[in-house]
């Protein structure tokens, strides 16, 4: 089943139509969608939150973007063993570039969870506008082109997460754990009745896995959130290809960030604390430099008024 396949049932159109950046929506779809927005709504529209060329320049950049992680003090921490740097961020013809660096000693430990030490230096960025799916804001799309190293101690992502610390909800658009397979997570602090859904200490979380073939090359990774009652419902998609729907249950109304960045070691090693074999040194894991890279990234949303 295709994106658009998805989409036209849900997209939201009023009388001088929306401009989505995707192909056309069948004209009886469209007509459906019309009817019931115009009895429903006094007018409804869609805006870009985030540009395309967001990438093209560092004024284009600074537009839209942040350094580090979104969180309150140590934000240039997080889970992994990277420690994060605005050097480690490069433009270039469009495309965003993080590198992670592996270092000759440990630059301390990671005040974050489960505390690995930080063998390398890499990069985070995470957008200045956040994400609210709301009953003015009821739909959002989240899209991107990455190409992605993977292998052990390798764990680049691209995701949103509550506005710290309200975690969950979480989604991972993109997210690889020291291996080729991509995971599409949803995070919740309850119960969505998703099949296959895992409980844990604090959170339950549903996962779709997509192995994917050549990561370093060029692949667009998608979510589509719309509002439904309190919950919000997640299409995730794998170019162009819809992949699963996940319930963030009670999402509504909660602002989310959204983030990229390179992480290394840790879980992506598949270590989990001290005591590890290779925990001290955060190993396996790469030696030389580390690359994500991403292209095309954009955010738009519907707006009610």
């Amino acid at each position: 089943m295709s994106e658009h396949d998805i989409n036209r049932r849900r997209l939201l159109t009023a009388a001088g139509g929306l401009s989505l950046g995707l192909a056309a929506v069948p004209a009886g779809a469209q007509a459906a969608s019309l009817s019931g927005a115009r009895t429903s709504r006094s007018a409804v529209t869609w805006e870009n939150i985030i540009e395309k060329s967001s990438f093209d320049s560092w004024t284009a950049f600074n537009q839209e973007w942040n350094h580090l992680y979104p969180w309150d003090g140590d934000a240039d921490t997080h889970n992994g063993a990277a420690r994060m740097h605005a050097s480690q961020v490069s433009l270039s013809q469009g495309v965003l570039t993080l590198t992670a660096t592996r270092l000759s000693s440990a630059d301390g430990t990671s005040p974050h969870q489960p505390h690995a030490p930080v063998w390398y230096r890499s990069g985070a960025i995470h957008a200045k506008e956040q994400i609210v799916v709301n009953d003015q804001f009821p739909e959002y799309d989240i899209e991107g082109e990455f190409s992605a190293q993977t292998g052990l101690g390798i764990w680049p992502a691209f995701w949103t997460t509550g506005t710290w610390p309200e975690w969950p909800p979480e989604s991972d658009i993109l997210e690889f754990v020291g291996n080729s397979t991509n995971l599409f997570n949803t995070w919740n602090k309850t119960s969505s009745g998703d099949d296959g859904e895992e409980e844990g200490q604090d959170h339950f979380v549903t996962r779709a896995p997509v192995p994917v073939v050549n990561s370093i090359g060029w692949h667009k990774y998608r979510v589509w959130l719309y509002k439904e009652g309190d919950d919000v419902m997640l299409d995730y998609y794998f170019d162009g290809d819809w992949v699963a729907t996940h319930r963030g249950k009670g999402w509504a109304g909660i602002p989310q960030r959204l983030i990229i960045n390179l992480q290394m070691g840790s879980y992506a090693s598949e270590l989990s604390g001290p005591g590890d074999d290779g925990w001290d040194e955060q190993l396996p894991g790469p030696a030389g430099d580390t690359h994500l890279r991403a292209r095309n990234v954009w955010v738009g949303r519907t707006r009610v008024w």
